[in-house]
């Protein structure tokens, strides 16, 4: 599925994204993008096809009838997990050092 002009100035408004932003991201010039989500012209198919990469990238998800959204950060889809702290190991008090002799 190709994107429309339509879902690509959502994408870049759901991700607060400056045209310089996706232009950079993209690898397409600002004024590609800008032509594009304006409708001044058709970009080839292949500067739509990375301008996509670029979004999807970033996390949105395209959808049928020019819909978008945001796909679910990978924190909320699975539960979260417990934090694991290193054990310490103990030392014995003869590698210690205490001086001590038995």
């Amino acid at each position: 599925m190709m994107i429309t002009a339509a879902q690509g100035r959502s994408a870049r408004t759901l991700l607060n994204w400056s045209l310089s932003r996706l232009a950079s991201a993209a690898s397409v010039s600002r004024s590609d993008i800008d032509d594009f989500e304006l409708e001044r012209c058709v970009p080839k198919a292949a500067t739509r096809e990375t301008i996509q990469r670029a979004l999807e990238a970033a996390g949105v998800v395209f959808l049928h009838h020019d819909d978008v959204r945001l796909r679910a950060a990978a924190s909320e889809v699975r539960a979260p997990r417990t934090p694991t702290y290193p054990r310490r190991r103990r030392r014995s008090k003869a590698k210690l050092g205490t001086g001590i002799a038995a």
